[in-house]
């Protein structure tokens, strides 16, 4: 996918192509943001227009067959390490996949591209066998790091990349997407937009079985806030962090707090007989049940606190710790 059909991080788009134009792309990147924003997208995008043999004004062609490759993960010079089942990237395959062959010249195309996602999964050994090679990467390579909590990385790791901040997706753009690319029609994807917080993977979650459990989890927690018997609380916080699915538990709870966002938004609506429409319009029953415990002033401060937990969970607090937290103060 070329620079043009990116959805979105127009800021960021620009700056990337600006910077192949003129040859002058840093080699060590790190590319931060929420889950689900399109950062994998941008850096395919990035390696397809360092090695497109059409290139022109900075952009790939996205029909040649380099650029065909790339985007199917099929090209020699560019390499993606992934965790996959496994519970982190370990030293071993990022020697045998980038700091071995790094320094190699290109086999195929005019750059070799490496991109480890999600990178802050990389085990602190690993980190610090990969501060050299970010530091002084071989005139050909160029590393990507793509990370949804780059404060958890080393200071030093961080300090050795170009960081480009990803920030959340209007409610507009990830309808787009999920209608334009996912297939999904324009009004599931409307309504699913409108409960993604700015993620396609959180609107995509219905479509795994992760949304229905992610909701009545973040609601469960609302009801169990109606009273103050802190042991139903503390119960209800502990499921709000507990799943089934195989994400991290930092990105569960991520979108967990996402829904619940978006409850205290309907919540609002009702409170104040707004005539917007409702983002979880089958659950009017449930929150008009709710509405004599949240008025207005506990709503606000309701929604403080989830901010706050959200932003405590992306500078690496305990999942289950900020549940707590929450549960506690809700």
């Amino acid at each position: 996918m070329p620079f043009r059909n990116i959805i979105g991080h127009a800021a960021v788009v620009d700056l990337l192509r600006q910077a192949a134009r003129r040859n002058r792309v840093p080699q060590s990147l790190l590319f931060a943001g929420p889950d689900g924003v399109g950062k994998r997208a941008v850096a395919t995008a990035l390696a397809q227009a360092v090695n497109c043999p059409n290139r022109a004004d900075g952009d790939a062609c996205g029909t040649c067959p380099v650029c065909s490759r790339i985007a199917r993960g099929q090209f020699s010079d560019v390499t993606w390490l992934e965790k996959g089942s496994e519970a982190s990237i370990k030293i071993k395959p990022l020697r045998e996949r980038i700091l071995d062959v790094v320094g190699y010249r290109p086999f195929e195309g005019a750059r070799r591209v490496y991109i480890i996602e999600p990178a802050d999964e990389l085990t602190l050994e690993a980190q610090d066998a990969l501060l050299k090679t970010l530091e002084e990467p071989p005139p050909a390579a160029m590393l990507i790091l793509i990370t949804a909590y780059p404060d958890t990385l080393l200071p030093t790791i961080q300090s050795r990349c170009r960081r480009l901040r990803f920030g959340l997706l209007s409610e507009h753009d990830v309808a787009r997407v999920l209608a334009e690319r996912a297939g999904v029609d324009a009004r599931t994807a409307a309504r699913l937009a409108a409960v993604s917080g700015g993620s396609v993977s959180r609107a995509l979650s219905e479509e795994t079985g992760d949304f229905d459990d992610d909701r009545a989890a973040a609601l469960g927690l609302l009801r169990a806030a109606r009273g103050t018997n802190m042991a139903e609380r503390l119960k209800a916080s502990a499921a709000l962090a507990q799943h089934g699915s195989k994400r991290r538990d930092r990105e569960a709870l991520s979108a967990r707090l996402t829904i619940l966002s978006s409850l205290l938004r309907d919540l609002s609506a009702l409170s104040a007989s707004s005539d917007v429409a409702l983002a979880n319009t089958d659950l009017d029953a449930d929150l008009r049940s709710l509405l004599g415990s949240f008025q207005a002033n506990r709503l606000v401060d309701a929604f403080d606190l989830v901010d706050r937990a959200e932003h405590a969970l992306g500078r690496n607090a305990s999942p289950k710790i900020v549940a707590d937290w929450l549960g506690a103060g809700i």
